[in-house]
């Protein structure tokens, strides 16, 4: 059996399938963009991926304007949950195009679909990712809350 392309569902007031299609290339401005991850262990990561910017996909969804947080899980379960304003600066990568590691290699971060966004913290690097939901977090709720378990 062949394996399936991988998706990423994204939940506003509409729901978008996102996908490295022709289609979706076109629709989402695909692009390649540059990042650096600050690893928990003090180590920088700079790499280039190509996908999709966050913006035009969550204003197809119709991520509601009350929107604090955007919640996103990988396919193991794995959740981070991140300030509406820094996951719409976010960039969902498809293809994992070039990667430095300061002091070894990190495999994993090779791992697509990826959440990444500008100095990004290593543990909000979701791989594998499987859906992005536009939440609102009420003023005595924690995002961390949301990430409970995982």
């Amino acid at each position: 059996m062949a394996s399936q392309e991988p998706i990423v569902t994204v939940e506003g007031d509409s729901e978008v399938i996102l996908a490295d299609t022709p289609d979706a290339r076109d629709r989402f401005e695909w692009q390649t963009r540059e990042f650096t991850i600050n690893c928990h262990s003090g180590r920088k990561i700079e790499g280039r991926w190509s996908g999709f910017p966050i913006a035009p996909v969550a204003e197809a969804a119709e991520f509601p304007p009350e929107t604090t947080h955007l919640l996103m899980t990988a396919d193991d379960g794995y959740r981070a949950c991140v300030d509406a304003w820094f996951g719409l600066e976010g960039f969902v990568g498809f293809v994992c195009e070039r990667l430095t590691v300061e002091g070894g290699d990190a495999y994993a971060l090779r791992e697509t679909p990826r959440f990444l966004a500008p100095e990004i913290d290593s543990s909000r690097t979701i791989r594998n990712l499987s859906t992005i939901e536009a939440i609102e977090l009420q003023p005595d709720e924690e995002a961390r809350d949301y990430e409970a378990g995982h």
